[in-house]
């Protein structure tokens, strides 16, 4: 579960708008997610890391877009991005609870990715807007290697990768 769950997903594709409000998809994901711990428990797994989801409307390609916005984060996207932490955290509490010897956490990198984002400059970056692939507007993984003419030369320069 991540970011494309979201805006790959459930904001790119009407058909499952129709099919789930956004909390009911949350929801969705969580039962999934939890469907997938307890079978990972049923195999002997005891400590299990459950991955929260970034600032996603914080992205390059979600600020790009965002032109109406002036090119800053989208805070809808930011809200249902903690919310689904929030969910995350409850199912990690709960299953600590229910399943004897479990040794489960959340590893929410929300908070900080929003510190490094906001001050990209306070923690070495010099961007967080653009990503050092191609543009740093549009491009996405498969889209990207350091062959591109106009990848960037120093990606240690750059918060992300592709947008």
């Amino acid at each position: 579960m991540g970011t494309n769950d979201f805006l790959e997903n459930y904001y790119t594709f009407p058909d499952r708008r129709s099919q789930f409000t956004i909390d009911e998809y949350q929801n969705f994901l969580i039962g999934i997610a939890k469907n997938f711990t307890q079978n990972l428990y049923a195999l002997g797994a005891r400590k299990i890391s459950l991955g929260g989801l970034p600032p996603m409307g914080c992205l390059p390609l979600e600020r790009t877009t965002n032109f109406m916005g002036g090119n800053e984060c989208l805070e809808s996207y930011n809200i249902v991005a903690m919310a689904f932490n929030d969910k995350l955290g409850s199912l990690v509490v709960k299953l600590n609870k229910e399943l004897p010897g479990i040794r489960l956490v959340l590893s929410n990198p929300y908070y900080i990715l929003h510190q490094i984002i906001r001050k990209p400059s306070s923690y070495g970056f010099d961007s967080a807007a653009i990503a050092c692939c191609a543009t740093g507007m549009f491009e996405m993984g498969y889209a990207c290697d350091q062959y591109n003419l106009f990848t960037c030369t120093d990606a240690k320069k750059y918060v992300f990768w592709d947008s």
